[in-house]
Formats: C-alpha cells, structure tokens, sequence
C-alpha cells in the first residue's frame, strides 16, 4: 500500500477521532517499517474510532498533528538492547527512549522536541504523546522485518482496541511512566484481551 502524504488522512473512523496513530519509519529498512506496517493493519481492519497517519521523511508536519487530536499515538522501531520484539510504552517526550524517526531529522534538525518547543512558542496546545516502540532486530535496507518483530506487530494490532481504551483513561498506568513487555509477555493484558478478528500479521 503507498504511503500516504501528511495533508491526506488516513481513517479508521468517518468522525473525528480524539485518538490520532502516526505510523514511522522506513518501509524499504526491515524492522523499521514495523511502525507503518501497524497503521496499515489497522486502517484495513477498521473500527477503532481513530485517524490513522504516516509521518513524513522530514518531520515537518508535526505541528500539523500537534492541532488535530487530543492525544497522539506514535508507532515507531526502538533500539534500546533488549530483546527484539519487546514492546515499550513511553509516555512522550522522554529522555530514556528515543524513537527512530523522531529523533534527528536529516538536514533539517526538526524532531520532536523542535516541534514541541515550535508549539509552545506559537502558543499552541499540545496533546497528551505516547510512543508504542517495538524493539527492532534488523534494519538493512531491502530486508523483511523478522519473526520475533512480526509478532509483536500482530500482537499490537490484535490488543489495540484495549490499548486505545487505556490510552483514552487519563488513570491508566500507561500514563505514569515507562513500561516494557518482553515478547509474549501477558503485561497490561495484552495477551488477555479479546483479539479483533481477522486483524493479524501476514
């Protein structure tokens, strides 16, 4: 499926969702596309009450993002050394976990944290942010994502609509700092929760 640009939503809802889901990464650098992979999964499956986007090479439509929902999911490759599939749920910005395509930016400098000091500056408000990295095994380029990485993206796919519930419960424990789940770790109920059927990895 092409990549769609920052100006052409892509949604899993026809209401305006409170939720937005930016997809990043590569999708020709193996593990690195994991995080767009999620967001066309879950644009096929549908029904989430979300809006689905990809971040663009340069960043640049952060700001853009920053005004369109109340709290923004971003879907991303990690590598922080642990095992490849891990899960991490970070509450953003943060300065233990760094997500790939969030971090530096090429020429132009512009991540993040230059979007959200651009947004403060302006005045704007800025959504509650949380990364779902997935620890990444392989990056290089023209390879396919592996297996233990291709399980968590089912995984996250299958348990999204808990996770969007958890998310949306400014209570959750997700909110309160960092959490890591170790492949086919049952944590936050990911492996308890009813899967969406029809909603898996090919």
């Amino acid at each position: 499926m092409p990549p769609t640009s920052d100006s052409e939503p892509r949604t899993c809802a026809s209401v305006s969702p409170r939720l937005l889901v930016v997809g990043c990464g590569n999708p020709f650098a193996g593990d690195d596309s994991v995080g767009l992979e999620i967001v066309h999964r879950l644009q096929v499956c549908g029904g989430f009450d979300c809006e689905c986007r990809e971040l663009s090479d340069d960043n640049l439509g952060l700001l853009e993002f920053f005004a369109s929902a109340d709290l923004i999911l971003f879907l991303d490759a990690v590598q922080t050394g642990a095992p490849a599939g891990t899960l991490h749920l970070v509450p953003l910005p943060s300065p233990d976990i760094v997500p790939r395509a969030l971090g530096t930016v090429s020429s132009h400098g512009w991540g993040l944290d230059e979007a959200i000091r651009m947004a403060r500056a302006l005045g704007r408000r800025l959504p509650r942010l949380m990364l779902l990295g997935i620890e990444l095994e392989n990056v290089t380029p023209g390879a396919p994502r592996t297996p233990p990485v291709n399980a968590a993206l089912e995984t996250v796919v299958k348990h999204f609509q808990q996770l969007h519930g958890s998310l949306l419960d400014n209570n959750s424990p997700l909110w309160s700092g960092n959490h890591s789940f170790a492949p086919g770790s049952a944590g936050l109920g990911f492996a308890n929760a009813t899967p969406r059927v029809g909603c898996t990895s090919k």
